[in-house]
């Protein structure tokens, strides 16, 4: 005769007091309670399913009451009733939960994060910060809290269309550019099994690009005209000065607005830019014709930041903003067709590669034009022999272009 089991209740449970082993109290239907050496009481439920004995964790007392223990046990008899093992459902369940937060974790905005600061090593703190600000602009406001896992290629067709429409010519290739190497990484760490992004045909969605070059100016009458709407402008200290100095050094946009004094060795008269700032992920050592060097000292009388020589009018602990160049170019009367400050690289460019080997003009090579504009050279020895031996030919030659453009505004040349 099978043993009759003596129901539970209420007093029976509160009263178990802990023993020198734990003990179980039954309540009938595989359920029982299990009380520890420590005093702990939780309510277990045994079964069979596919002639095996299981056990199955239901929660802790007094959290679980009696009444809700029976009525667990009796849902979970049901379950095997229609051939479903508790235990497994339960496993599932609970990698089921597992992975919803990993999906919670890896969104589009955390993976791209982890991808941003991994990559910032690769390029120049300018680059980085325009990476930055086009995830922000253009593709968080569609993606950032979407599991990367679930992202779509034509969700990625829409965001890089309406990039398309809002008349902007280069970012939408950045950001097909850019969301690749991003799902790259995500492929790397296995947070997504594809790259969907290699998979877009970007000239599908763009058509043929059409190489478009920085406006820039090169006839004497207009460098003359540019050079002394910058000398009449009469906003902003540091924007003029900066304005004054970057037609003699013709550097990058960032890389004036982000001079420090430290970078700038008087005795030697020489920019000495630290590679996190070089689109080449290199140092870079600008020599200076007197011209900036004059322009240099009085700005160091006159400086507002120990920091930065440019600092910005509203925050002297940082310097011009981006756009505060272009700003007061237009306010000149220069429209962003027809000039910008990256201008300033192309005019050297296209003047020093002109009057190379001229009556009027130098004697220096190619490799020294490309040296001052800090291109990168593919030949790594040759791009060694460049940085130790042009360095002389480089101070010659940007000693030669400042002059011409101080021979061109004043009607010398």
């Amino acid at each position: 005769m099978a043993r009759m089991t003596i129901q539970l209740n209420a007093t029976k449970i509160k009263e178990a007091r802990p023993k020198e082993k734990d003990y179980k109290l039954f309540d009938g239907g595989g359920l029982y309670l299990l009380v520890t050496t420590s005093g702990g009481k939780h309510w277990k439920f045994k079964y069979r399913f596919n002639g095996k004995e299981k056990k199955l964790s239901i929660g802790a007392y007094p959290e679980i009451s009696l009444v809700s223990a029976r009525s667990k046990r009796e849902k979970l008899k049901t379950l095997i009733a229609e051939g479903i093992d508790p235990g497994e459902k339960k496993k599932q369940a609970k990698a089921q939960a597992i992975q919803t937060e990993i999906k919670k974790e890896n969104t589009f905005y955390n993976v791209s994060q982890r991808w941003l600061k991994n990559y910032k090593n690769t390029v120049s703190e300018d680059q980085h910060i325009r990476i930055e600000s086009l995830f922000k602009n253009h593709l968080y406001p569609a993606l950032k809290n979407r599991p990367i896992d679930e992202i779509t290629r034509l969700e990625i067709i829409s965001v890089i269309e309406q990039i398309k429409e809002k008349g902007k010519a280069d970012p939408p290739r950045r950001a097909h550019m850019y969301l690749k190497k991003a799902y790259r990484y995500a492929v790397t760490h296995e947070l997504t099994p594809h790259n969907i992004v290699a998979d877009i045909e970007i000239k599908d969605i763009l058509g043929k690009k059409i190489k478009q070059h920085y406006p820039t100016l090169t006839k004497e009458k207009d460098i003359k005209g540019l050079l002394n709407a910058i000398d009449s402008y009469t906003g902003d200290y540091a924007t003029k000065m900066a304005l004054k100095i970057l037609p003699y050094v013709f550097v990058r946009s960032y890389n004036i607005r982000y001079m420090e004094w430290k970078e700038i060795d008087f005795k030697t008269k020489e920019w000495i830019i630290p590679a996190n700032k070089m689109k080449t992920k290199e140092p870079f050592t600008l020599p200076l014709p007197q011209q900036v060097i004059e322009h240099l000292n009085e700005l160091k009388q006159n400086a507002t930041s120990s920091l930065y020589v440019f600092p910005s009018p509203i925050y002297k602990d940082r310097p011009l903003s981006d756009n505060t160049l272009n700003i007061a170019l237009k306010r000149m009367g220069y429209a962003k067709e027809e000039f910008v400050p990256h201008g300033f690289r192309a005019m050297f460019s296209t003047i020093a590669n002109e009057k190379a080997n001229t009556k009027d003009g130098h004697s220096y090579t190619g490799e020294v034009i490309e040296a001052c504009l800090a291109h990168n050279e593919k030949n790594q020895v040759k791009a060694a022999y460049n940085r130790s031996n042009y360095k002389e030919a480089m101070r010659g030659l940007m000693e030669w272009y400042a002059n011409y453009l101080d021979e061109v505004k004043n009607d010398t040349v």
